[in-house]
Formats: C-alpha cells, structure tokens, sequence
C-alpha cells in the first residue's frame, strides 16, 4: 500500500551577523545576535468543499503531484456531514455490524472505471462481485410483467422472439463503442479540457447528448420495444429516469454493467483512503455559508469562506467546488460566477428491508399464485400512465388502488391485484441483496427504489403478510435530471474557482467525478505552477484505450 509522502517544506536558518567588540575604558559592549529566517514565499492554499468522489480524489490527486514535483501547496478538504463519501454512505441490517453492510447511495462501479478499480488495489480493499446479480429478472409495467430472465436456453429463445438477433446485438456494439471512447481519458492523448462541451465534441459524444436515449438507440437500428424495455429498465434503476426523457449518453452509460462491483464493507472506504493519502487538513460537520472573492495586498485573487466557526481564518487562492452548487445553501460575494445551465435533482426514496418471502408475491405483478418472479423486478414506463407520483405515505396500501379488470390469477375480491392510480408502475426496482440469519431465521436483504414513499403495508403487499423484519429509509437526491442537453456549466466558474460538479450533467458516477476532479486539479496546477499532475513532456505513448491497459494517467506519468 502506497504510503503518503507529504514534504511540508522549510526553509533553512540563516544566521546572519556578529558579535562587535568596541572597548570603551574596563567597559565590553556587545551588540545582540541577529537571527534572520528566510521564510520563502507562503504556500499555495486550495480549499476543496465536499469530501464525496470529487472532493476527496482532488484532494489525491494534488498530492499525487506533489509527491513527483516541487509544489508548496496546503490542502483543506471541508463537508458538512460528518462523514467522508458524499452520496457514498452504508447501514447494517438491524443495526448490527456483524450482519454486514448495505449501500444506500452510490451501490456500483464497473470495470471500465478505471480509478475507482486502481484505487481499490493500491489501497488494499475487498470487492465483492455482482456480475450474477441480474440472472434471475422481471421486468414490469405497472399492468403486467413484459419479461422474466433467468439466463437458460429457453429464456434466451424468448428474447430473441421478442427482439430479434440484431437489437440486443447492436445496442451492445454502441455500448462498447461508448466505453471505448471514454478509456481515452485514462490517456495523455485526452488530458486535459477545458469545457465539457469540447471533451463531448472530441470523444462523439454531443451527438448523444442532444438527443434522448430512446431516439439515439432507435436512430441507430435497435427496435423501440427493446429500448423501452431493456434499456429503459436501465435507466430506471440507475438513474431514476426514462429512456425518452433523458439524453442517449447516459442511457449507454446504463447498459454498462461489465464487471459491476462494490467494496465489501461500503465504496466510501475509497475515498476515506483518497482522503487518508492526500495529507489534506479535513474538516468535517463544518457548514460553509458564504464564499467571498477579495483581492490581496499583491493584487491577486483570494478567496474567503465564511459559515462555521471551525473554518481557519484564512484566505485561499483557489477553491475546488466539488458539490452541487444550486443545492449548497452557499451564496456567493464579489464574484459574478454562474453555474448554469442549472442542474435539478431527482428526488429518490431508498428503502432498505429484510423479508422472510425469497421473492416478491406473482399475485402483485398479476401473476398466477407459485409463478416465478426474479429478485431482481425492474421497471419501464407504462404507456397508459401519465399519472405523477404521490408523495405522502398512505396508511392503507389498498385506499389508492383500483381494481383492474377481472384476472383468474387474481383472488378475493380484486384488491390482491390491485394497482395504484397514481403512478404506473409504481415503484423503480426492487432488488435482492443478500440473505442473513437472524434470530434462527433466514431473512432476505431488499432494496427498493421508488419515487414517493412506501410504506410498511406497501410493501407487505408485495412480499407478504407478517414477512417483513428490518426496515430503513432513506430519501435524498440521487442523481441529476439529464434531459438532452447541448451546454454545460463551467469547469472555471471564476479566477480561482473551479466545479467539480460541472461533468454530472453530462455523466454521473463515482468514476466520472474522479475524471473531472483530476481534470480541474490539472488545470489548477497548470495556472500556478506551469505543470499539472505529471511533468510537462509526458508521452502520449504507451498508453492503452483497453480496460485491461494498466496504466492510468494521473496514477502514472
């Protein structure tokens, strides 16, 4: 495990002067010693505000460059939360270390995220594969299941019914065309950018920014109902979104599952670790309210924060923004920063349960009693519902539902298929986790993501009567709304201030945030020192467009 090789750098004493003997009679005057300490000029003072993938990983990476070049430079990483790990947090069923652990945010990265997977080797942490976790699947409309998916031969026979050779086929192709082109950024060959607009132009991307994901597939040949279907399903569950609503970027992005992982024990150990090899100060449940451009006595920038008392009274030079700003609750003085085109956020309600059901019951997806149903039930837009989401929780689980029309499969008085008018479908995904004993009982880990709050009799309804055990909830903003988009805000925002957060319209992951926070340090360390991360005259040579291509700009030189 690489070790921190953080150099604060002191200037050497310099004794200057003499003693200066004058005889006056029996009189021995001595003048005093003089000492004089070259101080050299003070550091370059960058205060980094969020200490989530981007925060934490700027932190890293100027010290990446620190470690290979001769840089005086002071690094305060601030978050309002008392923890390191941004949308990245965990919880233990039951509250109970021993159960393990469970991802309430950001869940997975792939094995084309090139950082987070370098990260987990150098640091020395565990991963833990999820590459089987989509074999056992259902995909659900809110009026009936579209497909069920459990990898054998005659499930493959099913979807090549449904959508042919050539979709599945072709959308895989754009897919890894997609990937591909965005390993270049691991490379010399694209370093560095200075707008997201000019990295989308140079890797083919602002096609598929300008346009939804649904009208990028289909122009491309994949059927409609494919891209409704699978890969709307996708951006459902990783995005909150559906695949005519939001742009043809991040639905590819969706359909990128290879290799999906997580670090056994929670991914926010990764930027613990970020944090830990920085040599940063951090500063934690420390509220920022103001950030204030001023000038200093040499007629530079400066920049003061303001808010919490644990703030140092100090000035920075610059600041790296790496939260999203309009969310923030900072207001901004003596600068005319805009970080537009403003960028909303969905909304997201996680619930975390235990259930002694293996699966969810067939009665609630219309499905004969003993049907099968995947632990993995996706969603897609229902083309009958225009409905918009309730918020409030409803105490009994049938009082917003209706009845559909008569269903054999159905039994009782109707109710047991009954379906919300609100919303259809509505829930985003439900997805098994693990199993755990408790108690002498096996118990099954779900998680459930939905646009409103469910309650406890919701989700009986789905699992059943007096099954459920542990429940937790959780609702935040998730992730941002990514309509087709042809602008993005700043990656400078002013002298001296910088967005992380500028790339999340454009891509959202963990990995993606570490990209740009590398990109801003670079830029950053371009501006004071004339080099960014690595020495100027880095070959562009040697380096890989592979997943398996081991060096890594930024890690390497």
């Amino acid at each position: 495990m690489p070790t921190s090789k953080l150099l604060p750098l002191f200037s050497a004493l310099t004794l200057v002067g003499a003693w200066d003997w004058s005889f006056f009679s029996t009189t021995v005057q001595a003048t005093q010693v003089q000492l004089q300490v070259d101080v050299g000029p003070p550091p370059l003072r960058i205060a980094i505000i969020g200490a989530g993938a981007g925060g934490s990983s700027a932190a890293f990476w100027i010290n990446k460059a620190k470690e290979r070049q001769d840089m005086n430079v002071e690094v305060h990483v601030f978050d309002k939360y008392d923890y390191i790990g941004g949308r990245s947090i965990v919880v233990h069923p039951y509250n109970d270390p021993s159960l393990g652990t469970e991802e309430l945010g950001a869940s997975i990265f792939v094995r084309a995220n090139k950082n987070l997977f370098r990260a987990v080797e150098e640091f020395g942490l565990n991963i833990t594969d999820l590459a089987n976790e989509d074999d056992d699947m259902t995909i659900y409309d809110g009026d009936q299941v579209v497909l069920t998916y459990s990898g054998g031969w005659w499930d493959n026979i099913k979807m090549l019914w449904r959508y042919g050779y050539s979709s599945p086929t072709k959308a895989k192709a754009l897919t890894q065309e997609m990937v591909e082109s965005l390993l270049k950024t691991y490379t010399p060959t694209v370093r560095v950018w200075p707008t997201i607009e000019s990295l989308s132009q140079d890797l083919g991307y602002a096609n598929l920014t300008a346009q939804t994901g649904l009208e990028y597939f289909t122009s491309q040949g994949v059927v409609e109902n494919f891209v409704k279907e699978l890969v709307g399903a996708a951006t459902r569950v990783n995005y909150a979104q559906d695949v005519d609503a939001l742009h043809g970027l991040v639905a590819a992005v969706s359909m990128a599952a290879n290799g999906a992982s997580q670090v056994t024990g929670g991914n926010y150990q990764i930027f613990e670790e970020f944090i830990k090899h920085s040599g940063a100060k951090l500063f934690l449940n420390t509220t920022i309210t103001g950030l204030k451009k001023t000038r200093t006595a040499s007629d530079k920038t400066a920049w003061v924060l303001s808010g919490d008392s644990k703030i140092p009274s100090t000035s920075y030079d610059h600041v790296i923004f790496a939260a999203p700003f309009a969310s923030s609750g900072i207001t901004l003085k003596g600068s005319s920063a805009k970080f537009t085109p403003h960028v909303d956020y969905v909304r997201l309600h996680v619930t975390l349960l235990s259930t002694t059901s293996r699966s969810p019951r067939p009665e609630r997806f219309g499905l004969q009693p003993g049907a099968h149903v995947g632990r993995m039930v996706l969603t897609n837009k229902n083309p009958n519902s225009n409905a918009q989401p309730q918020s409030e929780e409803i105490d009994d689980p049938y009082a917003a539902y209706e009845a559909p029309p008569f269903n054999p499969a159905c039994s009782g008085p109707g109710n047991v298929c009954a379906r919300k008018v609100a919303e259809k479908p509505d829930f985003n995904s439900i997805s098994y986790h693990k199993t755990i004993e408790r108690n002498g009982r096996e118990e099954h880990v779900y998680k459930v993501f939905s646009m409103d709050r469910k309650s406890d009799k919701w989700l009986e309804d789905v699992f059943g009567e007096g099954t459920l055990g542990w429940i937790y909830r959780k609702e935040w903003d998730s992730y941002p709304v990514l309509p087709p988009v042809k602008s993005f805000p700043p990656i400078k925002a002013d002298d001296g201030l910088w967005y992380v957060n500028s790339m999340e319209s454009w891509i959202s992951t963990m990995e993606t945030e570490t990209i740009s926070s590398r990109n801003v340090v670079d830029h950053l360390l371009q501006e004071a020192f004339g080099h960014g991360i690595c020495p100027q005259g880095t070959s562009p040579d040697g380096w890989g467009n592979k997943i398996e291509d081991k060096k890594i700009y930024g890690w390497d030189c």
